[in-house]
């Protein structure tokens, strides 16, 4: 049975499937490498993946997104109380200390834990993945980040586990790259190292790592990260004061709609 791969990010997610030719990136129901992390709640269902992305621009207040800012993480963290600024969903803190998501489903309002929700966003790719191999799919493998603490692994594994996944390993993000790029090289030198960075600028953060290879190993000789869209952010604060200046129009008071990638 083939071993699936997840790279869930902040804004959308790739499965792969190791198979004996290599490693195959999974197409999803309209023949995309890339689907849409959130989910959206309605009055008579939920809506997952390139669904939920079409119907949230309808229902974006009712739209989970970027979950990955939320997972594992408690409710007074600085770092998430910047975050939650620019969601345009309810956030509140839970009785254990750990965000809250507030949504309206199925004609009551709700709450859902950050996990919960993940747990939902890996179904969604656990389906992907099973109907390209026409077989179940139990055994993967998680990309993450390498700054994830302790907890938000923790948190990982339980919304996996939601899914009914079985997850054989978190792998660093930037590791992930490391290898795949490395799998495929025959001309790596035996003896001094060949160093390689790579890059990885995400929607939530910026991740670096420099990578030593040699013709039968390679080293992770350190990851360096940036957590945050920081440039965002500074591009949103210059144009609306340009627009609060010129117009007298405040972007920043209006309803957000979280983008699905198209």
């Amino acid at each position: 049975m083939s071993v699936v791969g997840f790279d869930f990010g902040n804004e959308s997610c790739v499965v792969a499937v190791a198979r004996q030719r290599g490693i195959d990136v999974v197409l999803n129901d309209e023949s995309k490498r890339e689907t849409p992390a959130l989910v959206c709640f309605g009055d008579k269902q939920r809506f997952l993946g390139t669904a939920g992305a079409a119907s949230s621009m309808m229902n974006p207040k009712n739209t989970i997104s970027q979950i990955k800012r939320l997972i594992g993480r408690q409710f007074s963290d600085p770092e998430l109380q910047r975050d939650l600024k620019s969601l345009p969903f309810l956030v509140t803190e839970g009785p254990d200390g750990y965000p809250l998501i507030q949504a309206r489903y199925l004609g009551e309002n709700r709450t859902f834990t950050p996990t919960q929700v993940l747990g939902m966003v890996f179904s969604d790719l656990k389906s992907i993945a099973e109907k390209n191999l026409n077989a179940a799919v139990v055994d993967c493998c998680i990309g993450i980040p390498v700054y994830f603490t302790d907890l938000q692994r923790r948190a990982v594994m339980d919304a996996a586990t939601i899914a009914g996944l079985h997850p054989l390993r978190l792998f660093h993000e930037t590791t992930a790259t490391a290898l795949a790029y490395g799998i495929y090289k025959t001309d790596l030198p035996e003896n001094e190292p060949l160093n390689v960075a790579f890059v990885d600028v995400g929607h939530a953060s910026l991740q670096v790592c420099i990578a030593a290879f040699q013709e039968r190993s390679v080293e992770d000789i350190g990851p360096f990260f940036l957590i945050g869209p920081l440039a965002e952010e500074i591009l949103m604060k210059c144009f609306s004061s340009i627009l609060l200046q010129n117009s007298r129009m405040n972007i920043r008071l209006m309803s957000i709609r979280m983008p699905g990638r198209a």
